[in-house]
């Protein structure tokens, strides 16, 4: 695999980076040969090859059913498991993705990442009556915040969140949700 960036008009200068160059390349054997500090964390370059392929299988499908059942997503979960799931969002979306696409998909805001009962109070405002989906994103599903949030969002879920309202966990490096022995 390679990856090619077009940095044109970048606005670089030619002697910013032939500075940085010698950076890059040592980066980039550090990276290859595996050899830097934290080099037993790079199991993510494997993964175009080596991911779970089930596990990828069950994602697409619950993606596919939230997509059809649900208005709004919900995300729950903090750390990387809040600031992965934002980026990759606001890559796709930009970051005002609910507010310039709408009608276009479901809208998907976050929770988890603080404990401010305002803020609970006003997404819960948002969603309204519309049917809605909370996607739990944790590695060991105890984390007090998203613990927390999960109680009060599955709490508004089971009281009015539609028919189409649901509640699907994805424990990160478990192999599936819970009571699936999976996970």
């Amino acid at each position: 695999m390679s990856i090619k960036l077009n940095i044109q008009n970048a606005g670089f200068r030619d002697y910013e980076l032939e500075y940085v160059r010698p950076l890059v390349e040592t980066a980039s054997m550090l990276l290859s040969e595996r050899t830097g500090q934290g080099h037993e964390m790079l199991g993510w370059l494997d993964l175009p090859h080596t991911y779970d392929r089930e596990e990828f299988a069950r994602i697409k499908a619950a993606a596919k059913r939230i997509q059809t059942q649900s208005q709004v997503l919900v995300s729950i979960g903090i750390g990387g498991s809040y600031l992965g799931t934002r980026a990759g969002l606001e890559f796709i979306k930009g970051p005002f993705g609910n507010q310039l696409h709408t009608g276009r998909g479901v809208e998907v805001y976050f929770a988890g990442n603080n404990l401010s009962s305002s803020y609970v109070a006003d997404l819960l405002d948002i969603i309204g009556d519309r049917d809605f989906s909370v996607n739990v994103i944790s590695k060991s599903g105890t984390t007090t915040e998203p613990a927390h949030l999960q109680g009060e969002v599955g709490g508004a879920l089971r009281q009015g969140g539609g028919p189409g309202a649901h509640l699907c966990h994805h424990r990160q490096g478990q192999g599936g949700p819970p009571g699936s022995g999976r996970g």
